[in-house]
């Protein structure tokens, strides 16, 4: 090997290997030096590095799997929405004369089972307070916070989805009529308890009064219109007109109904977690129960008034069979 002006110049292939500290180029033990030396000069993550690797893989993984939960929810959404308007419009159409009623002597009772089954149909002494959430989709929002706070604030309330409609009709049915109804609901949520309300005020929901209804913002059709076995409606639409229905809404009859329109400036998500929105909703709960635990006293006053009266009588009644 000769070196002018500090260039290296190699006699050979083989020299030059040999000069990088390798056997030979022909030697199989080379290209596996090559690969090991690599390896060792390979660098090493920290843990921590190691960590924010796999968040981000868990992530994405999260995303991935709230879409999915996130596309269902919207097509469930949106066949209710497409049911609601077929009912609108099936609801505006000539209805024919009905040629029977249907029959509703025979007992739940008499189907029951188990132990089980009868506790299932016993009444429910305690006030009917529910609030139902609207769609909540969990890749654009972290929480929904309105209601369930609202629900927590409340003895007694319980808090669910616009899709248990029917599980709520079964629990207020379970009430007895001396119990009051309170149902408060959020876009989806809103137009399901204008929903319980109608279906309360029928033959099969034994046309039993809802004392308060709330809706706020409510998403659908035909949710404006408010039945008469409702004394009051609190109702709190946006400023903005984005989805359907959010307009105003008036008592079918407004001798039985009350019907109070709040027009508010926070916008669909956030007037279920307003301080004013709240402050106004909880006053009015606290005023129907506080109106039926006077009255539920002056009951019993009554009651009790009449057992003493009778048993006034009973001195009267000896000496007149004497």
């Amino acid at each position: 090997m000769a070196t002018t002006q500090g260039v290296k110049h190699y006699t050979s292939r083989e020299d030059y290997i040999k000069r990088r500290g390798l056997k030979s180029a022909t030697d199989p033990g080379a290209l596996s030096e090559k690969v090991l030396d690599k390896k060792a000069h390979k660098v090493e993550l920290s843990d921590e590095v190691k960590e924010k690797i796999d968040a981000k893989k868990l992530n994405k993984e999260k995303l991935k799997n709230n879409l999915k939960d996130d596309l269902k929810e919207v097509g469930k959404a949106g066949s209710h929405l497409a049911k609601d308007a077929a009912s609108s419009l099936v609801k505006a159409l000539p209805k024919p004369i009905p040629l029977s009623i249907p029959n509703f002597s025979k007992s739940k009772a008499a189907s029951a089972k188990s132990v089980d089954d009868i506790k299932e149909l016993m009444p429910l002494d305690k006030p009917a307070i529910f609030f139902m959430s609207g769609l909540h989709l969990g890749t654009f929002s972290s929480d929904d916070t309105g209601l369930p706070q609202l629900s927590e604030a409340v003895k007694n309330a319980e808090h669910h989805s616009w899709k248990d409609e029917d599980k709520i009709f079964s629990e207020i049915l379970k009430r007895p009529e001396t119990q009051p109804v309170i149902l408060v609901g959020h876009s989806l949520g809103g137009d399901a308890v204008v929903n319980l309300a109608n279906r309360l005020n029928s033959l099969e929901g034994g046309f039993r009064k809802v004392d308060l209804l709330v809706t706020l913002d409510s998403v659908g059709f035909d949710n404006d219109i408010i039945p008469q076995n409702v004394k009051k409606n609190l109702n709190f639409i946006i400023d903005k007109d984005i989805f359907y229905n959010d307009g105003p809404n008036i008592a079918r009859d407004v001798k039985m109904t009350q019907v109070v329109n709040h027009l508010r400036p926070e916008g669909h998500t956030d007037i279920d977690e307003s301080k004013d929105v709240h402050f106004e909703i909880l006053s009015n709960i606290r005023e129907v129960l506080q109106k039926n635990v006077e009255t539920s006293k002056f009951q019993k006053l009554t009651e009790l008034f009449e057992q003493f009266q009778n048993i006034k009588k009973i001195p009267d009644a000896l000496n007149s069979e004497s």
